[in-house]
């Protein structure tokens, strides 16, 4: 039941070896047209090579920016970042951010980086899993260009959010291989949205963020 996938670099690739991992992207869309849209993963202490490798990304048709602050070695609010968000701000491409893990990777560090780049989208990556999921609704009440990806949470934590501020700001994600898309789709179905709300957090929300066709 699934039209597109959005899917990212696994640990090593966006650590380390960035090229490898969007080539492997890159042909795995090649070989199913329409069926995966992919993100690159540049790690920021490579510097000018960095940059370069993300930009040749974009070109390449990535959709956006994956940051995986664990293994990538970086807090996110550290200037090291900057001049990876700042290329992104130029191409218009969204930033994806795993979030959860202490003192690299928390919510509300996210908020504050979307807060200086208010033009461009930042999603929440599983939610905060683990540590830090009841900063979700103060993290997202900051700035209006954050939003939530839905995986790894729990369904009360999801319509939380959703009340906080609509459909329009989540994306529903199926967590692998951290969690399950069977487990993710049932959580959705436990809340019971109208049809609207879930046409948007299962597919109008994706289709604007990562400007798929």
């Amino acid at each position: 039941g699934i039209a597109c996938s959005v899917v990212a670099p696994p640990d090593a690739q966006a650590a380390v070896h960035n090229a490898e991992g969007h080539a492997a992207l890159r042909a795995l869309a090649a070989a199913h047209p329409g069926r995966f849209a992919w993100l690159a993963a540049a790690n920021p202490w490579y510097g000018d090579q960095a940059l370069d490798l993300l930009d040749a990304a974009f070109e390449a048709g990535a959709r956006g920016l994956f940051l995986n602050p664990a293994r990538q070695g970086f807090l996110l609010t550290e200037p090291v970042l900057r001049p990876l968000l700042d290329l992104c701000a130029r191409r218009g491409k969204p930033v994806y951010s795993l979030t959860g893990w202490p003192v690299c990777a928390e919510p509300l560090q996210l908020a504050e980086l979307a807060r200086c780049y208010p033009g461009l989208p930042f999603v929440m990556g599983r939610a905060g899993y683990s540590d830090f999921w009841y900063d979700l609704e103060a993290a997202l009440r900051q700035t209006p260009n954050l939003l939530l990806e839905t995986s790894c949470t729990t369904p009360g934590l999801i319509r939380t959010a959703l009340e906080a501020v609509g459909p329009g700001r989540l994306l529903f994600g199926s967590g692998t291989p951290v969690s399950s898309l069977g487990a993710e789709r049932h959580k959705i179905a436990w809340l019971n949205l109208s049809d609207a709300e879930r046409a948007a957090v299962m597919e109008t929300n994706a289709r604007r963020v990562w400007s798929l066709p």
